[in-house]
């Protein structure tokens, strides 16, 4: 009588799997930490070293003018000399005094708790407040003599320094990521082939038992080496050869106590006719059938025994299946939290591509304003000195309001790149519904990676009605930077220019999207598995092989929509999604 298969039940104890790969791991997050630490701290003592030559070259540079400018009792022009001192990306602050120890000019962010002692030679001031300086007497040449006439303190703060170590900082975070990516692939795979492959195995195997067909329920391992899964091997199939030992002898019993049954029958006919004869041989009959008897119950017993160990057995096969179930969820575990990692770098790159679009802008408003106040001074002064006329006034004027609109326009700029970035970046770390202008959404959307497509001499071309709907716009900008960052990297990495169209449909409240580069395409069998997750065709660039995987999570799971690809090498790669959307008033 076959058996019913027992379901396993989860068990409540934690996975020696688990527990062993998050101690290795953790160690080693912990290492890196402390080693990126240190290598922040040594970057941040050379950029601040890097900055006081800046200030010392700056010094050797304007030093004789400035001189020049003391000894004539020029402050107009010392005012203009350290004006283009101030304007120097290192300097934060300028401090010029003359001979008597008098201040001059005081431009920008000082170190206010800094005694402004004459000192004997030139030298560095150390930091304090997070500033810093240069401090450098001003001596002037006149015939064979010099003349001490002055001295300049040049200033640069920590924010200066933290500014040119950010692309430091970027790389070394960047870095640390990638490795601890690596290790946590390379540690998943390696548990995967010395573990869970052999427990799958054994339990497959250890499932198809017959106890009816013993001699075709040994199990055999394909393994290079002996280990635990060998000696679990042997022992498994001991105990099916001495099950199938004992079966024989209990047939053999039973075969015996048959025949014994058989000799009985005959002893009781003869019984019939020679009673007195045959009484002293019934009785010895009796007493061998009796010590049959008890062979047989002492093999029974052994037999229970045995089913008993088997039991045993079974109980610790259904252990270790229940922790190879934890592990499987372990690595399911391990698998969204790099994809949760490759989103937020996504946002990183977003974050790097607006600094450079914003920065444009505000560096022009800040040059037209220092030329607007430098226009209002000199009409100050001529005011006071009452040496100006109309022509003069007018000209003053129109420069005015020329660097007031130029201000204004790039200030306007700056803030709508800001408002597109801010909107983008919460959409994509957001899984709320929305309501927008879809063509005006994408071309947001676009405008936010606007200097990788620089960078790679790639246009992108948008065609698309108007149409306003509800749906998780987030989700819509991570699949849309995933595809463009794709094609830049894989399609237009080794060429000079490349365009990139999207063409965008309404059909039956389902938005409809035709995306297509004009790159160098995919072969047959590497477009098979695009959407696999870990599959990259860069791999010694550094790619993931998570961004085309995340695309096809995001538009079948998250937007309940489908999509498609078509390529051949040369001839550009084309994607075609779509998913549902609620349909909006444009109001």
């Amino acid at each position: 009588m076959k058996r019913t298969k027992k379901q396993s039940q989860p068990l409540a104890s934690r996975s020696i799997v688990r527990t062993l790969l998050t101690s290795v791991l953790t160690v080693y997050f912990l290492l890196t930490l402390v080693i990126t630490t240190g290598q922040i701290a040594a970057e941040y003592q050379n950029t601040r070293n890097t900055l006081l030559n800046d200030l010392r070259n700056q010094h050797y540079t304007f030093a004789a003018s400035i001189a020049r400018s003391l000894w004539e009792f020029n402050e107009l022009q010392t005012e203009a000399l350290a004006e283009g001192l101030i304007n120097v990306p290192a300097i934060s602050g300028v401090v010029v005094r003359d001979d008597q120890q008098r201040i001059l000019v005081r431009k920008g962010i000082i170190n206010n708790s800094t005694a402004f002692e004459p000192l004997d030679k030139a030298g560095p001031i150390a930091e304090s407040q997070g500033t810093f300086g240069y401090y450098s007497p001003l001596t002037f040449e006149f015939g064979n003599t010099s003349e001490v006439v002055g001295d300049v303190i040049l200033f640069s703060n920590r924010d200066v320094t933290i500014e040119r170590l950010k692309p430091s900082l970027i790389l070394l975070i960047f870095a640390a990521i990638v490795k601890s990516s690596i290790l946590i692939i390379l540690f998943s795979l390696a548990f995967r082939f010395y573990l869970r492959t052999p427990l799958e195995e054994l339990i497959r195997q250890i499932r198809n038992f017959d106890p009816e067909a013993m001699d075709s329920s040994s199990i055999h391992l394909q393994q290079l080496e002996s280990n635990e899964f060998s000696v679990l091997e042997d022992s498994y199939n001991d105990l099916l050869q001495r099950l199938r030992e004992h079966q024989l002898e209990l047939a053999n019993a039973q075969h015996d106590l048959a025949r014994a049954n058989r000799k009985l029958e005959d002893q009781n006919l003869v019984l019939a006719q020679e009673v007195s004869e045959k009484t002293m041989g019934i009785s010895n009959l009796m007493l061998d059938l009796d010590r049959r008897r008890h062979d047989l119950e002492v093999r029974q017993q052994s037999l229970e025994h045995e089913i008993h160990q088997r039991r045993i057995t079974e109980s610790k096969l259904k252990q270790s299946n229940k922790d190879l179930e934890e592990s499987v969820e372990f690595l399911q575990q391990t698998r969204e939290q790099l994809l949760n990692s490759e989103k937020m770098a996504a946002l990183g790159n977003l974050v790097a591509s607006i600094t450079h679009e914003v920065s444009t802008p505000l560096g022009i408003g800040i040059t037209a304003s220092s030329f607007l106040q430098e226009e209002l001074k000199k009409i100050k002064a001529h005011l006071a000195e009452g040496a100006i006329d109309n022509k003069d006034l007018a000209a003053c004027l129109a420069n005015v309001c020329e660097s007031a609109e130029l201000i204004e326009n790039n200030l306007t700029r700056a803030n709508e790149l800001m408002h597109g970035f801010k909107q983008v970046a919460v959409d994509q770390s957001s899984e709320a519904m929305r309501s927008v202008e879809v063509g005006e959404y994408v071309q947001r959307i676009i405008k936010t990676l606007k200097p990788k497509l620089q960078k790679y001499n790639v246009s992108v071309h948008v065609n698309c009605p108007t149409i306003h709907a509800q749906f998780i716009t987030g989700a819509l900008a991570q699949i849309l930077t995933n595809m463009i960052v794709n094609s830049l990297k894989h399609g237009f990495t080794n060429r000079n220019t490349g365009e990139i169209k999207i063409d965008i449909t309404l059909a039956s409240s389902q938005l409809c999207f035709a995306y297509s580069d004009d790159g160098v395409g995919m072969s047959k069998s590497a477009l098979e598995r695009i959407f696999e997750p870990f599959f990259t065709t860069c791999r010694d660039s550094g790619g993931s092989g998570l961004g085309t995987h995340i695309i096809y999570d995001l538009i079948t799971e998250r937007l309940g929509g489908e999509i498609s690809v078509d390529s051949q090498p040369d001839q550009g790669l084309r994607y075609q999604f779509s998913f549902p959307v609620t349909l909006t008033n444009a109001n």
